[in-house]
């Protein structure tokens, strides 16, 4: 379950955009003009100028185009960055070391993602800044996170009776249909680079290589290593090509074979409009509505979650007012 686009602006997205230049700087002016300024805060007029570009280079890098009109982003950036310095000035010893631990995975789940650590790199890079410059805001948003956890979010008591209600109010979302869980190798039939097809000869070559994985399958080769050996599915080639869905989740071709197909079975090669798949049917997975007691954890967590949403606004005024902040955003 996910918090609110409040809760998720305040940490995520803001602190992605907080920067104190890191590699941004020779874009701007410099200008050590001082737009914000309280006890333990200080923001200057280049550090904002960055966070703006990155924001916007960012958003350009993800496709999303832009609906704030400037004035009002710069504004919210300014606030966000405030906020983020608050809270990192309240960090404890623990808090760091669990924002250590949740930024290092949250890196290498999105390394895995990618073909290679260059692609990943060249992703970052379309963001405007370095590698290292990312993994340090990884880190300052999982170490904000870990602040408002602690301050807010754990203090909000919610019940056993409030997470039931919940859970009987939302009982079709508890429901899981059948599913299975396959292994698959890809050989694609698009250009990584230019995202155009193959040419014929091209994907004869894709499917006489997909043969011949399926032929080392057949054979008893460990599915993991064809996966890390052979796949160009950057999604899974890093977690052993798994995928676990429900029917009218993947390509038309893809879920018809899985599904027909019984445990540690090897497909024939099926092709879909990404290329060609040679699939290992792992595990089938049954219909059935999850009980309370595995939900009321999660569930506890994100009524909690809502509740600091709504709580958020005021515990940003009180840490502002506390720091006698002061605002003086100008050109």
């Amino acid at each position: 379950m996910k918090a609110t686009r409040l809760m998720s602006m305040a940490i995520v997205c803001v602190l992605a955009c907080w920067g104190r230049g890191d590699g941004l700087d020779d874009l701007f002016p410099k200008s050590n003009k001082v737009v914000a300024e309280g006890q333990g805060v200080k923001v200057t007029r280049s550090e904002l100028d960055a966070a703006v570009k990155f924001s916007l280079m960012n958003s350009a890098a993800e496709g999303i185009p832009l609906t704030v009109a400037p004035q009002a982003l710069e504004e919210q950036l300014l606030h966000e960055l405030i906020f983020a310095r608050l809270a990192f000035g309240r960090a404890t010893r623990n808090d760091r070391s669990q924002a250590y631990t949740q930024a290092k995975e949250a890196y290498n789940n999105q390394l895995a993602g990618y073909t290679s650590a260059r692609a990943f790199n060249l992703r970052v890079a379309a963001m405007g800044i370095s590698t290292n410059a990312y993994r340090k805001r990884l880190y300052e948003e999982a170490l904000a996170r870990a602040v408002m956890d602690r301050e807010l979010t754990s203090k909000i008591d919610i019940t056993e009776g409030q997470c039931r209600k919940f859970y009987e109010d939302n009982l079709k979302n508890w429901t899981e249909p059948e599913r299975v869980r396959v292994q698959h190798v890809l050989l694609a039939t698009m250009n990584p680079v230019t995202g155009l097809e193959l040419s014929e000869s091209g994907k004869a070559q894709k499917r006489q290589q997909a043969e011949q994985v399926r032929t080392l399958a057949l054979q008893g080769r460990k599915f993991e290593e064809l996966v890390l050996n052979f796949s160009e599915d950057p999604g899974t080639r890093r977690k052993g090509g798994e995928y676990t869905f429900a029917r009218g989740v993947m390509a038309p071709e893809f879920e018809r074979v899985s599904f027909a197909m019984q445990a540690n079975q090897i497909s024939r090669v099926v092709e879909t409009k990404f290329g060609f798949h040679v699939i290992r049917m792992v595990q089938r997975i049954p219909k059935k509505v999850k009980p309370f007691i595995e939900l009321q954890k999660d569930i506890r967590k994100h009524l909690a979650e809502q509740e600091a949403s709504v709580r958020l606004p005021g515990y940003y005024k009180k840490l502002r007012e506390d720091a006698e902040v002061k605002v003086t955003l100008g050109p």
